[in-house]
C-alpha cells in the first residue's frame, strides 16, 4: 500500500506544482487575510481566535467566532514553522490535495482493490470542481473539507467510533456548510451500509467536542449580520446550474458566479466522470464475476445524481422547505458531493476491466483532460510585506463586510478606522495608542471636566474596559455602535480587552473536558488491551 500511495503523492504533483513559487494567486477568498489576522492571535496566546481586528474596515469583527477553525490552525503549523503567511496558505492548499487523495484511496481499496483506490484518488484530486476550489476560488475550507468525506464514511464501514467521531468533529470546525450538505449523504449511507446505533452517540460526541465553536455559532449569531448571507447576490435562487454547465461544457474561466446562465467560472463535473457513471452501472450487470459491485456502485451514482440534482433550478422545491439549506447559498457548492461519489465510483473501472490497463488508461486521459485546470489566473510575485500593504491591503479589510458585522452598530461603516480614538464633547487629546489582537492600551489626556472618547473600534459582547486600573462600563455610541468611554479630566491609563462571553466560556470548557476524557478513556483502553 505505501508504493501506491507513494506513487498517488507523485502524480497529485501537477495539481499543486506551479504554487511551488515565491508570491501568490489572485482567487475569490480572503483566507490569506484570515490567516494574516489568526496569527495576531496565536503570537499572544489566545486560544481559541474569536476576533479579527484589521477586519470590518479596522474597526474588527467577531469572525473566527463564527468561521471554522481548522484551516487556519494547520497555516499556524507552518507559520511556527518558519513560513510566510502565503507560503503557509499555499501548504494548506497543497495538503487538501495530497491528503484528500489518500482518504479516498482508503475507503476505494474497501471496495476496488489497491488498483481501484489509485483510480479513485486521482478522479477525486483532478476533478475539475477541486481546481475550481482551489485554483478560483480560493476557497480554503471547502478545499479541506474533500480530506474529511472519505474518513468518516471509511471509519463507518471499519466500525471505527471514536475515529468516525474526531473526523466529525474535523469537518465540522473546518467549514459547517460542508458538513451540512454532506450530513443527509453521510446518513443515506449509514441507512444503507451499516445500521449501527453506536454511531449516534459517536456522532453526538463530535458535537459536544466542537462546543467551543458549536455554542457561540447557536446562541451568539443573532448579535451579527448573519441574515445577509442570504440575501442579495448570495440569494440561492441566483445561482443554479444548467445541464449544458454541468455535462458538456469544456468552458473554464477564473469569474464569478453571475445571476442565471451567464457564468464566467466552470461547473463542469468532469467529462470522464460522468461517463464512467454512465457506463459502469449496466455494464456490472453484464459482467458476471461484478455482480457483487452492482449495489455500491449504483449506491455511489445514486447519491451522485442527488447531489447535481440539487445543483439544478427543478430542486427549488427542496431549497424552499428545508431549514437551513439557503446558507449554502450557491447550490453549485453540491459539486463537491458529486465529485466524491462519481469519483468513488470511478474505481469499479478496474473490476470490469484489467485492473492495470485501467489505471494507466484512465489515469492518462484524466490528466490530459484536467491537469491544465490546476493553475492560476494571475500570479502576485509579492512578499508578506507587499501583500499586507497598499491597495491591496484595503481590499482585504474591506472584504465581506457584511457577513458578521456586530448589530450594535445600526449601519455599516463607509470609511476606513482612524489610528487614533476622537474626542467628543470635551477636549483633550490620546498620547500612545497600541492596539494588538484582543487589546488597545491608550494613554489619555482630558483638558475639560470629562470628555467622551470614542474608540475606533466596534462594540461586540465580551468587549470591556479598565480605566487607571478599574474596570467602567463600556458606552455604546449610537449613531455607529462604536466602544465610548466617559473620561474625566486629567491623564488616564486605558485598556480595551476582549473576553470571552459566558457562552464562549462555557464552549471552551466543554470542549476541553471532552478532549481531555475521551483521550484518558482511550490511553486506558489500550492499557487494559495490552494487559
Amino acid at each position: 500500500m505505501a508504493k501506491k500511495i507513494l506513487l498517488l503523492i507523485i502524480l497529485t504533483i501537477p495539481a499543486f506544482a506551479l504554487m511551488l513559487r515565491p508570491g501568490i494567486y489572485t482567487m475569490h477568498d480572503f483566507h490569506v487575510f484570515r490567516q494574516y489576522e489568526f496569527d495576531k492571535c496565536t503570537a499572544e496566546g489566545i486560544f481559541p481566535c474569536r476576533w479579527a481586528p484589521d477586519a470590518g474596515l479596522g474597526y474588527g469583527e467577531p469572525l473566527f467566532n463564527y468561521y471554522g477553525q481548522l484551516p487556519y490552525w494547520l497555516g499556524t503549523i507552518f507559520r511556527l514553522s518558519g513560513f510566510p503567511v502565503l507560503d503557509s496558505v499555499k501548504s494548506v492548499f497543497i495538503l487538501s490535495l495530497v491528503l484528500s487523495g489518500i482518504s479516498m484511496y482508503l475507503l476505494a481499496k474497501e471496495f476496488w482493490g489497491s488498483d481501484g483506490a489509485l483510480v479513485s484518488a486521482l478522479f477525486y484530486t483532478y476533478a475539475p470542481y477541486r481546481a475550481v476550489d482551489v485554483w478560483v476560488r480560493g476557497a480554503l475550507p471547502e478545499a479541506l473539507s474533500f480530506v474529511f468525506f472519505p474518513l468518516i464514511l471509511l471509519f463507518i464501514e471499519k466500525k471505527k467510533y471514536l475515529l468516525f467521531s474526531f473526523s466529525l468533529f474535523l469537518l465540522l470546525i473546518t467549514h459547517n456548510l460542508s458538513l451540512f450538505m454532506f450530513l443527509p449523504f453521510m446518513g443515506i449511507w449509514w441507512l444503507v451500509r451499516s445500521w449501527d446505533w453506536k454511531f449516534i452517540p459517536a456522532g453526538l460526541l463530535s458535537l459536544v467536542l466542537s462546543s467551543f465553536y458549536l455554542l457561540p455559532v447557536i446562541f451568539e449569531s443573532n448579535l451579527v449580520t448573519l441574515t445577509q448571507t442570504t440575501a442579495g447576490y448570495y440569494d440561492y435562487s441566483l445561482h443554479w446550474t444548467t445541464l449544458s454547465q454541468l455535462f458538456l461544457s469544456r468552458f473554464w474561466g477564473y469569474g464569478g458566479s453571475n445571476w442565471g446562465p451567464n457564468d464566467t467560472m466552470s461547473f463542469s463535473i468532469g467529462h470522464l466522470h460522468w461517463i464512467i457513471a454512465l457506463v459502469v452501472v449496466p455494464f456490472a450487470f453484464l459482467v458476471k464475476k461484478s455482480k457483487k459491485h452492482i449495489i455500491p456502485t449504483s449506491l455511489f451514482v445514486i447519491l451522485a445524481l442527488i447531489a447535481l440534482f440539487l445543483t439544478h433550478g427543478k430542486s427549488e422545491v427542496f431549497w424552499k422547505i428545508i431549514p437551513g439549506l439557503p446558507f449554502v447559498q450557491f447550490p453549485w457548492r453540491f459539486l463537491s458531493m458529486s465529485t466524491f461519489f462519481l469519483s468513488l465510483t470511478a474505481g469499479v473501472l478496474t473490476k470490469l476491466f484489467s485492473p492495470k490497463l485501467t489505471l494507466i488508461f484512465s489515469s492518462t486521459f484524466l490528466l490530459l483532460l484536467s491537469a491544465n485546470f490546476f493553475g492560476p489566473d494571475i500570479w502576485l510575485n509579492l512578499n508578506d510585506t507587499q501583500y499586507f500593504s497598499g491597495k491591496l491591503w484595503d481590499e482585504q479589510r474591506s472584504s465581506a463586510l457584511s457577513d458578521f458585522w456586530p448589530k450594535s452598530a445600526p449601519r455599516l461603516p463607509q470609511s476606513f478606522a482612524p489610528s487614533l480614538p476622537s474626542i467628543s464633547a470635551g477636549d483633550g487629546f490620546v498620547s500612545i495608542a497600541h492596539f494588538s489582537a484582543h487589546s488597545g492600551n491608550y494613554r489619555l489626556f482630558i483638558q475639560s471636566q470629562s470628555a467622551l472618547t470614542i474608540f475606533p473600534q466596534v462594540f461586540f459582547p465580551g468587549w470591556t474596559s479598565i480605566v487607571d486600573g478599574i474596570e467602567q462600563k463600556v458606552l455604546i455610541q449610537p449613531e455607529t455602535g462604536l466602544i465610548a468611554l466617559d473620561v474625566p479630566q486629567g491623564w488616564h491609563d486605558i485598556r480595551l480587552e476582549f473576553k470571552d462571553s459566558f457562552v464562549r466560556l462555557m464552549g471552551n470548557l466543554v470542549s476541553s473536558l471532552t478532549l481531555l476524557s475521551a483521550g484518558s478513556w482511550l490511553i486506558l483502553a489500550k492499557k487494559k488491551y495490552r494487559a
